[in-house]
């Protein structure tokens, strides 16, 4: 067994859906589909890399999203810390074995459906997709993909803003707000940030003249995200006086 498979049944094992690579390109004699062929099978995985040491790709699962920190495009985690206004913290991450020290950052997918939105340029986000995973090796440079491991995190809520769609929820944006998306938003709020966020969302919904349906959108958020129904609304109440 060549180390490649072993990894591949290690990862597939741990719940990951991997598919052979060449270099970066899936194989297309073994997954003519690409990403559509990846498997957590053993079997199949087995009879995928029998002939050969092939890289290693495995499918973005579902709960999961990825920032891909690509500095040759001018990719920078400062930058992203900088426009929200808040560190990231420490995840599972994959160093890509480039030589301007490429990342692949692990968060918790915070919701369904993030968007690139306010995500500065030379940052990827992924949530669909394949990832390049250790111990393939890069193409260009020889050097292995390696796993800095740490546990999953979650992604500031700071942060998560920028991924609302076409930032129309940001602080920087204010006028735009969006009540689907900042319920969305809403309900990505972590205990003791609950108040303070749902606030700031109504605020935002009562300075874009935001309808009672909508604004009900945000109770309901807050609401699914544990606050009592009567407490929402007082925080809700007290947005509109501020804005007023």
């Amino acid at each position: 067994m060549n180390r490649m498979m072993r990894a591949a049944l290690d990862l597939a094992q741990a719940g990951w859906a991997v598919l052979p690579l060449k270099g970066k390109t899936p194989t297309t004699g073994h997954t003519p589909n690409g990403v559509h062929g990846a498997t957590t099978d053993p079997r199949t995985i087995r009879r995928m890399w029998a002939d050969r040491g092939w890289n290693i790709g495995a499918q973005v699962p579902d709960s999961l999203l990825v920032l891909d920190i690509d500095p040759r495009n001018g990719g920078s985690l400062q930058e992203l810390e900088q426009r929200a206004g808040v560190e990231l913290p420490p995840t599972l991450e994959v160093e890509s074995g480039r030589r301007d020290g490429g990342r692949h950052l692990y968060y918790l997918r915070p919701f369904r459906q993030p968007y690139r939105g306010d995500i500065p340029h030379g940052i990827d986000l992924k949530i669909n997709g394949y990832m390049v995973m250790p111990p393939s090796v890069h193409p260009d440079t020889g050097k292995p993909y390696e796993w800095v491991h740490r546990e999953v995190a979650r992604l500031p809520r700071q942060a998560v803003a920028l991924m609302l769609p076409r930032t129309r929820a940001t602080r920087r944006d204010p006028n735009a707000a969006d009540p689907v998306a900042l319920a969305t938003w809403v309900r990505t709020l972590q205990p003791g940030e609950r108040h303070d966020g749902l606030h700031w969302a109504a605020r935002r919904a009562h300075e874009a003249g935001v309808d009672e349906r909508g604004i009900d959108r945000l109770i309901d958020a807050a609401e699914d995200i544990g606050m009592n129904p009567g407490e929402a609304r007082r925080v809700v109440e007290s947005a509109r006086k501020d804005d007023a």
